[in-house]
C-alpha cells in the first residue's frame, strides 16, 4: 500500500510540474524545488547520455536493468506521466482563459513573473556591479525579440493567411491550418523552440511557457494538444527531449564556472518578459483569433480593477510557493 501511495505521489507531483510549465510565468523547476524533488530530477537527467542509448541498443536485459536503476528511470517515468496527463487535461482551460479573459489572465501572468524573480536572486552567491551588464543585455534582448515578433506585421500576416485559407477552401483545398502547421520550415522551428523552452524548465524561476510565448508558439502548441495534432506534438516533443539532455550539461558547466553571471543573465530575461506580457493591448479579430498589435495604457474601469486583483493574486501564489520551499529546506 505504501508503495502504491509513493507511486501516486510521484505522478501527482509530476502533474503539478506539468501545470506549472503550461502557465507562462510559473517555472516547473520552482515547482520541483517546492515539492522537494529538484535535485533528484537534475541528477537523474544528468545520468542520461550516449552510454544509455548504447546499453539499451545492446538488448541485454541485465545491462538495461542496471542502466535503468542508475538513471532512476522509474522516478523520471512517473514524473513524465503525471506532467503529460496534467498538460493534456488543462490545455483547454488555459486557452479559454486567455481568449475570454485576456487582460486579467495576463495580469495574473505578470504577477507570477515579477515575483518569480525572487528565486534566481536567492540563487546568487554574491552581487557585483558588473553583473548588471548581462542583466541589462538579456532584458534588452528579450524586449527586442518581443517587439520584432509582434505588432502590425503579425496582424498583416494573419490577414494574408486567412485570405489564402478562404481561397483554398473555395477551390476545394485541404485543411490549411494543418498544412501551415506541418510545413517543413515550421516543424524545424517548433523543434528548435521546443529545445529552448524545455531548457527553461530546469531553472527555478524561469518559465518554459514564457519562452514559447516569446517565440510565438505557445497558443499553437495548446491548440495542437486540443486537436491531437500528433505531427506537431511529436516534433516539439523530440526537440524538448534533446534540448533537455543537452541543456542539463550546459547549465551545469555555466553554473559551475560562471554561476552569478549566468543567473544575472537569466534574471534579465525574466525582467524583459514583462514587456511581452503587458495585459492591455489594441487588437483585431482575424479568423476568430485575437491578434494583439499595440500596447496601450489601461482605462480606469472595472476591467482594470479585475486585472490588478489578478496581478496581486499571481504575486501571492509565488509568495506561497516561496514559503513552501523554505519549509521544505528546513525539513
Amino acid at each position: 500500500m505504501e508503495r502504491i501511495l509513493s507511486l501516486l505521489s510521484l505522478i501527482f507531483k509530476g502533474g503539478l510540474i506539468g501545470i506549472a510549465n503550461i502557465i507562462p510565468g510559473v517555472s516547473g523547476g520552482t515547482m520541483a524545488m517546492v515539492l522537494g524533488i529538484y535535485k533528484r530530477m537534475i541528477r537523474s537527467l544528468n545520468c542520461i547520455g550516449i552510454g544509455t542509448v548504447k546499453k539499451i541498443m545492446s538488448f541485454k536485459i541485465t545491462d538495461i536493468r542496471r542502466e535503468c536503476q542508475r538513471i532512476d528511470i522509474g522516478f523520471l517515468f512517473l514524473i513524465a506521466v503525471g506532467a503529460a496527463i496534467a498538460i493534456v487535461t488543462t490545455a483547454k482551460l488555459i486557452v479559454l482563459l486567455i481568449t475570454e479573459q485576456h487582460d486579467p489572465t495576463y495580469g495574473f501572468f505578470c504577477g507570477l513573473i515579477l515575483l518569480s524573480i525572487l528565486t534566481p536572486l536567492k540563487m546568487m552567491k554574491q552581487f557585483h556591479f558588473y553583473y548588471l551588464i548581462p542583466l541589462l543585455c538579456a532584458t534588452i534582448l528579450t524586449v527586442g525579440l518581443t517587439i520584432s515578433m509582434g505588432g502590425e506585421k503579425t496582424l498583416e500576416k494573419e490577414k494574408q493567411k486567412y485570405k489564402i485559407e478562404q481561397l483554398q477552401k473555395k477551390l476545394g483545398g485541404q485543411d490549411t491550418d494543418r498544412q501551415v502547421g506541418r510545413s517543413v520550415g515550421r516543424l524545424v522551428y517548433l523543434f528548435i523552440v521546443g529545445a529552448i523552452a524545455i531548457s527553461a524548465m530546469i531553472l527555478p524561476g524561469i518559465s518554459g511557457s514564457f519562452v514559447m510565448l516569446l517565440f510565438g508558439v505557445y497558443f499553437e502548441i495548446l491548440l495542437a494538444i486540443n486537436n491531437r495534432d500528433l505531427t506537431l506534438l511529436i516534433t516539439f516533443a523530440i526537440g524538448c527531449g534533446l534540448g533537455l539532455l543537452a541543456f542539463t550539461r550546459l547549465l551545469n558547466f555555466l553554473l559551475e564556472r560562471y554561476h552569478d553571471l549566468t543567473v544575472s543573465f537569466l534574471i534579465g530575461l525574466m525582467i524583459g518578459s514583462l514587456y511581452g506580457l503587458w495585459p492591455f493591448r489594441e487588437f483585431e479579430v482575424v479568423n476568430s483569433q485575437r491578434i494583439d498589435f499595440a500596447h496601450v495604457l489601461p482605462r480606469i474601469n472595472t476591467n482594470l480593477a479585475i486585472t490588478f486583483v489578478a496581478f496581486l493574486f499571481g504575486c501571492v501564489i509565488i509568495l506561497i510557493f516561496d514559503q513552501f520551499e523554505k519549509l521544505n529546506q528546513r525539513a
